[in-house]
């Protein structure tokens, strides 16, 4: 028997229910979906969560339809599912909360006399600590972009090299061909701003093994990712030791160990001239830019680079992101 959030779940059983979480100023209450799908036999808690920015839907999906597909006979362990882990972002389909303009993967583990974004952490996390023995966090790129699924995961100083090995075969094991490694130690760390609030970061610190699936583009559900998604769950699975057999060997695997935006110097209409996946030799074209005239401007790379996610809306302003790109990467075979 799994009991969470007070929900009490039989082994070989599903739930699906909802936890409050706040209010709002005209009393509405806001709750969160939880889904726990508990495995006849014992095993270990995988818990899988979404949304945290509130345009990111394709990981969810696929962690939703999972759940009504699996044989919990064969299941050893349970399954746990908080697919939209921050309703008000997720009600005007943005990255951040409109009451109180933060952002949910800033702010981990959360606090429980903090603002409303704060407390949804708080509630959510205190709970994702006492049970799981593994995390798997869904995003995607913002909705303007658009990526094939990748994987990050990341190296938090001090976290025990056990806890990072699993999380390494759990990143293997989810089986998209680009994956990041992104070293938080390392002075060529690329991440902007804060990251000490990040879930995935969270939990490495409190011994939980854990990675990003980047599941496609924001503010839409693709099926193609979605199934993407429900793949690279049961490997992990698999991995784990709660379903039987081996992951799916994925070819041709890339790790990137360093990345960068770019960004574009003036304003515009663009045209992309590469895809996600794509090898871009330095001084190849990347795009095209124009403004309704007679000269259209070809934007090259500068330096050799692989395309991770790249901008599909056309409308560009100075400063925007043009291409999300890896700069080191290698081969990554068992």
């Amino acid at each position: 028997m799994t009991e969470v959030f007070g929900r009490k779940v039989q082994a070989g059983e599903r739930a699906y229910f909802a936890i409050p979480a706040g209010e709002l100023a005209h009393k509405a209450v806001i709750q969160f979906p939880v889904i726990v799908a508990s495995g006849a036999k014992a095993g270990p808690v995988l818990w899988i969560n979404g949304t945290v920015h509130g345009d990111e839907l394709n990981g969810s999906y696929g962690a939703w339809e999972l759940t009504r597909e699996l044989d919990l006979d064969q299941v050893s362990g349970t399954v746990i599912v908080t697919p939209i882990s921050n309703p008000i972002a997720f009600e005007c389909r943005n990255k951040i909360s409109a009451i109180d303009s933060v952002d949910m993967d800033t702010v981990f583990p959360g606090d429980p006399e903090g603002m409303l974004t704060q407390r949804f952490a708080h509630l959510l996390y205190q709970e994702m600590k006492k049970h799981a023995n593994a995390v798997i966090n869904f995003h995607t790129m913002a909705t303007p972009y658009m990526a094939d699924p990748y994987s990050v995961r990341k190296i938090v100083p001090g976290v025990p090299e056990e806890v990072n090995k699993i999380a390494e075969g759990m990143q293997r094991a989810f089986g998209v061909k680009t994956n990041c490694l992104v070293d938080l130690g390392a002075k060529t760390n690329e991440l902007p701003g804060v990251t000490n609030g990040a879930l995935d970061i969270t939990c490495l610190k409190d011994g939980i093994p854990a990675f990003m699936g980047e599941m496609g583009q924001g503010g839409k559900v693709e099926t193609a990712y979605v199934e993407a998604a429900k793949k690279g769950i049961l490997n992990v699975m698999r991995f784990l030791h709660m379903l039987e057999g081996q992951a799916a060997e994925t070819k041709g695997q890339v790790l990137i160990t360093k990345r960068r935006f770019l960004r574009i110097d003036h304003g515009g209409l663009i045209k992309m001239q590469v895809k996600p996946g794509d090898v871009v030799k330095a001084g190849e074209t990347l795009l095209d830019s124009h403004y309704y005239g007679e000269e259209v401007e070809h934007l090259a790379v500068q330096a050799d680079s692989y395309i991770i996610g790249i901008r599909e809306n056309p409308v560009v302003n100075t400063g925007d992101r043009i291409a999300f790109v890896g700069t080191e990467w290698k081969d990554w075979q068992k």
